[in-house]
This record gives C-alpha cells, sequence and structure tokens, in this order.
C-alpha cells in the first residue's frame, strides 16, 4: 500500500512507554486504557472547561507550515469509554473456567453493551456535543462505544481544542493534530480517545512477494518444488490443497469449515476480489464460497490493496475447504479512524466466528492516538461474544515496519505491531516451511523453523492475558507476547501461487500466515458446532495440558526435545506438544530467537490440524 513518506518521520518521532506490569490470574488493563492520560498533557496544563482523552499531538516539528485549508473535511470518530472495562475482561475470564457459571456461555451484541457499554443517554450527549459544534452525519454505534460524524477542519479544531497542520507529501495532503485532543470537562471519563484528525498515522499490509518467478500452471496442476534436496521440498509453490497436506487437514475425520462464517477486513475498491477468488477455486477445485462485501463508511477507488484482500480470501476460504459464509468488510482507508469502524461493524453484526486482520502498524503509533483504547475495547468485546480475530505480526522481523515491509530482521522500529498486540486477539508469526517431496510437489509436513522475516516481541504497552502469565509465557511478565501461534510465511520459501487480477503470482509473508490461521480455525469451529469461542485461551490451554514441564518451570527442559517429533534435520527439527509443532530454530533478530516452548516469534507453534482436532477438548481453560 502506498503511504505518505512523512509518515516515517512522524512514527519514528514517538516514545516508547514503559513496559507494562505483570500479569495475573485475570488479564491486566492495558496500559492504553489503564492511564489514558498518561500520554496527554499532564492534568495541571489542560486548559480549564476541558478534559484530556487519550489522543495525543502528532509532533509538530513534522508539519512547518500551515498548508491545510479550514474547510477540508474530515471524519472524526469519537471513542467511549466502557462503564466496566475490569468486569469485562473478568467475563472473558469467567467463559474459559471450567464449572463457572458463564463457561462457554457468550453474550449477544446487545447482551454486552447492556451490561458493560455506554448508556444511550450517554452517547446522545457526546452525538449533541458535535452536533453543536456543526458536525454532520453524526451516527451512534450500536454498541454505543463509537459516536462518528463529518466536519470541517476548523468545525474539529474547536470542539476538541487542537490545531491541525497539513504539508504535501508526495503528491497527497497529509494533517495532523498538533496539540493533544481534549473534550469539555462535561465529557470527562466518557471519552476515550478522538480519532480521524490526523492521517499520517496508518495501518499497513504485511505482504511479501516472492523474489522468485511463479511458474505458470495449467488448470489443477499441482505447484511445483523449485528445489528438492535428498528428498526435501526446502523450497516451493503452495496452493491452498498443498497446504492442507502439509498440516495434516486431508485425512477423513477432519472437518471443513462448512458450517463456519469468516470475515476479512479490508479497504479501498474491492470489486477485483470475488473474481480473482472464483478463478482461484476453479484451478484449485475448491468449491465456490458464499460471499458478501460489508462496505463501511465511504467507497473508495483505492485498488493497491487488491494483492492483500485476494490473498486473506483465497487462502483463508480456501485453507477451510469451504466455509458457511465468507464477508469482506470493506472501509475507506487503512486509518486508524476507519479502521476502528471497521471493527464496531465487524463485532457489532455478529455474523462471524472469526476475522482476520493482515495489517498493522507499530504499537506506539496506535497507543498515541488513542486506537489502541477503543480497539481493545471492541476485540474484548468480540471475544466475550465467542469470536477470534487473528492478526499477522508484520514482516520486518523483530522490529514493526514504519513504511513499508523488508522481508528481513530488525527492518523497522524495534517494537511489535498492533492489532497483534491486543491480548484481545491471536496474534499470528510466520515459519519456513519444508515438506517431503511428491516427486516435484510439495507433500507432507517435514519440519519447520522461524522466518526470518516475521514480527515477535512483547508489548510494551499491554499487559498480558492471564492465559500467557499461568507459567506459559516466562517473559510475558514484562507485557503481552506476540506471536501467539504460527504459520507458513516464508515468501520465497513456501509461498502461496495467489491469483491476482487474473494472474498467477506468488505471495507470502504474515498476511499468508494469519488467514491461513482463520481457515484452521474455522474448520475446528465447524467440526465442534461453532462453540469453542475466542481461540487464545483454548490454544494456551491445550498446550497447558501437553506441556510436560510444570508450567513456570525455569530450569525444565521438554524432554526428547528436538527431535522427536519428525526426522527432520535441524534447523527443521521440531518437537510436538499436542496438537502444536513446538518451532525450536531460527531467529527474527536479536533477541527474538526460537527455543523450546514459547517464544516470540512462533509463539506455541504451528499447528497439526488432526491432531489439534483432537486435542483441543483437553484445553485446560
Amino acid at each position: 500500500m502506498k503511504k505518505p513518506l512523512l509518515y516515517a518521520t512522524l512514527a519514528l518521532g514517538v516514545a516508547t512507554a514503559s513496559c507494562a506490569g505483570h500479569g495475573g490470574l485475570l488479564p491486566s488493563a492495558p496500559l492504553s486504557n489503564a492511564n489514558a492520560l498518561s500520554n496527554n498533557d499532564a492534568p495541571q496544563n489542560v486548559p480549564a472547561g476541558w478534559a484530556a482523552t487519550a489522543t495525543t499531538a502528532v509532533p509538530i516539528k513534522n508539519f512547518p507550515t500551515a498548508t491545510i485549508k479550514s474547510a477540508t473535511p474530515l471524519h472524526i470518530v469519537v471513542g467511549l469509554n466502557m462503564h466496566d472495562r475490569k468486569g469485562a475482561q473478568e467475563l472473558v475470564a469467567s467463559q474459559y473456567t471450567p464449572g463457572h457459571l458463564a463457561f462457554h456461555r457468550w453474550l449477544t451484541p446487545e447482551q454486552f453493551t447492556a451490561r458493560f457499554g455506554p448508556t444511550q443517554s450517554e452517547a446522545a450527549a457526546v452525538a449533541d456535543y458535535l452536533r453543536q459544534q456543526g458536525f454532520r452525519h453524526v451516527q451512534i454505534e450500536p454498541n454505543r462505544l463509537i459516536v462518528s460524524g463529518t466536519a470541517s477542519i476548523s468545525q474539529a479544531e474547536a470542539a476538541f481544542h487542537t490545531s491541525i497542520r497539513g504539508t504535501a507529501s508526495n503528491g497527497a495532503l497529509v494533517y495532523g493534530n498538533v496539540k493533544p485532543a481534549l473534550v469539555p470537562a462535561k465529557l470527562h471519563g466518557l471519552v476515550a480517545a478522538v480519532l480521524g484528525l490526523t492521517n499520517a498515522w496508518q495501518m499497513h499490509v504485511h505482504l511479501s512477494k516472492s523474489t522468485q518467478p511463479i511458474r505458470p500452471l495449467a488448470g489443477g496442476t499441482p505447484p511445483p518444488c523449485l528445489q528438492v534436496v535428498n528428498g526435501i521440498c526446502i523450497g516451493g509453490e503452495y496452493g491452498p490443497p498443498q497446504y492442507q497436506v502439509a498440516y495434516d487437514a486431508t485425512c477423513s475425520s477432519c472437518s471443513t469449515g462448512s458450517a463456519t462464517s469468516i470475515a476479512v477486513m479490508a479497504e479501498g475498491n474491492v470489486s477485483q476480489v470475488i473474481k480473482d477468488l472464483r478463478a482461484a477455486e476453479s484451478f484449485w477445485g475448491l468449491p465456490a464460497v458464499s460471499y458478501s462485501t460489508v462496505q463501511v463508511g465511504a467507497k473508495s477507488l483505492d485498488t493497491s490493496g487488491v494483492d492483500e484482500w485476494d490473498l486473506d480470501t483465497q487462502i483463508s476460504s480456501g485453507f477451510a475447504g469451504k466455509v458457511r459464509h465468507l464477508y469482506v468488510y470493506d472501509t475507506t482507508s487503512l486509518s486508524d479512524s476507519d479502521i476502528a469502524l471497521e471493527y464496531s461493524h465487524w463485532v457489532n453484526d455478529n455474523k462471524t466466528q472469526a476475522g482476520n486482520s493482515s495489517f498493522g502498524e507499530p504499537e506506539a503509533l496506535a497507543y498515541a492516538d488513542g486506537a489502541m483504547t477503543l480497539d481493545d475495547e471492541e476485540f474484548n468485546q468480540g471475544a466475550a461474544q465467542g469470536m477470534t480475530m487473528f492478526a499477522s505480526t508484520g514482516d520486518s522481523g523483530s522490529g514493526c515496519p514504519v513504511l513499508v515491509n523488508s522481508g528481513g530482521p530488525v527492518g523497522g522500529t524495534p517494537q511489535v505491531c498492533y492489532p497483534a498486540a491486543s491480548p484481545y486477539v491471536v496474534a499470528v508469526g510466520g515459519t519456513t516451511l519444508d515438506t517431503n517431496a511428491n516427486g516435484q510437489e510439495p507433500g507432507t509436513y517435514y519440519g519447520e523453523h522461524v522466518w526470518v522475516g516475521t514480527g515477535g516481541g512483547y508489548s510494551a504497552f499491554e499487559s498480558a492475558p492471564y492465559w500467557q502469565t499461568n507459567g506459559i509465557c516466562a517473559g510475558c511478565t514484562a507485557g503481552r507476547g506476540a506471536a501467539d501461534i504460527a504459520m507458513c510465511a516464508d515468501n520465497n520459501g513456501c509461498p502461496m501461487d495467489v491469483f491476482v487480477n487474473g494472474t498467477q503470482t506468488g505471495i507470502g509473508g504474515t498476511s499468508l500466515s494469519s488467514p491461513m490461521s482463520m481457515g484452521l480455525w474455522s474448520r475446528l469451529e465447524t467440526h465442534f458446532g461453532n462453540k469453542l469461542g475466542f481461540a487464545a485461551p483454548l490454544y494456551y490451554g491445550v498446550y497447558g495440558y501437553y506441556e510436560p514441564c510444570p508450567l513456570g518451570s525455569k530450569t525444565c527442559t521438554p524432554t526428547g526435545e528436538p527431535g522427536d517429533d519428525t526426522s527432520a534435520l535441524p534447523p527443521d527439527t521440531t518437537a510436538p506438544i499436542g496438537g502444536f509443532h513446538d518451532i525450536l530454530y531460527g531467529s527474527n533478530g536479536i533477541p527474538s530467537s526460537a527455543a523450546p516452548g514459547y517464544d516470540e516469534p512462533t509463539g506455541l507453534g504451528s499447528i497439526d490440524y488432526y491432531v489439534m482436532q483432537q486435542d483441543i477438548t483437553n484445553s485446560i481453560f
């Protein structure tokens, strides 16, 4: 995706916060929520009659001249605080506590809003204020966590006691609020954040194209191995059927995702996506899935992300074999304000069991403008409703890329990406997958190691949820660990053959591993009647049940590691822990390296579908 060059400068100017406190039995409130004022002027510096929000100022040095016209329209998303954030977090914990009255009892959006959301009168008060300030098209979202509207630059400046400057960058207008966003004192404690005052901080897709030419194939022809060494396909092309074989999802008792609905979060003009999906389904011999687009906000002509949305739709529904319905949520841009509104629609529609976000931004940016505060509330609601959002961890090693993905270690700022850092998503890292060659074609699983480009690390802003701090993730006492799981992402070692504008294109990155994980999860959900709920605690619960060492042990090394899963030689040797392939080798940049047990680049490991289908019922959560 093309982004303003100014974006890199802005991101690097954001200071990181100190690490979050220790997690406990329950998820601690993320620092973005618990200390909403820490990003802003200290209370004594807030003018009388005003109150601070979590939305900080964009560094003024990035806007040397005020070139933006005061009449320029902005779409503003005002995020509201939940009434009982701690109670909403405790609910998710109780839903995964066997024997609790709330165990596996998911709420409806209406039930969640009634228990934890702002009241209708509170949301109406914010809406009335916007109208009084001249905002048009003011709308309250069903869960009352967002009130949005359209206003001019000058109206937005007056409404939030800020100043907005702009500059030309790469032929586009880039603007930002150079003063923190404030609200009238009467709205103190109600308004969490104000998004849309800047377009300089945006999400970016986590997609890495293959540098090797993809070999054009005839319809139905299996993809080839590009390199076979001693019977091992160590570099090959893959399609959904080949990934199904590699990850053990072709057994006679293996479920498809036929009863489960999934969603892809997208932006721009997605009209080509359905055409490419149908071409891919015909080529791979897959059933045509039921498909629809959900428009969120104004339509956009941007087609720069078509390759991403093609990848997401083709691998998620393709790995699933079949899904009940595939929704593409399509918003205007990858700005924090548009993405927040997209997440709101996803949780309030409550149409799917899972969603996928193959994009992100350095978590310091999401924290700085308040998007982290608002999105975490939406994800918390989704988890309480039994929904799972999968998010890619990034393609620049242990640093989250700012402008472009480098496909190499430490290519961006030294911090994890958001939304993968949220405790209420499943963060998906990447591996290099090697298979036993089937002649000149990819075959069954041989082994994996860390893909050097995968994201992974510990959050400086989000506390670890309780399913990480029960001893499985030793480093998570410093903050939320991402990744949670991993699958193939190597853009040259195991790229997917994706149809983009009708042409076969090799694509990898954690933009591949994340939607693949959603497709795998849809199979599990279908097998268990869509009653599994939020995937993260269940996956950690499976790991906790099969982990051969006592939870929390700092001296025990699981016996037999490495080498008791496959006969694979290093670096592809993995070890089984329940339905996981524990990744033992590789690094995405110092200090993020694989090791026995949980590690930042690959989390709990990749998933053997057939084994996981049997073992997930043993989850301790």
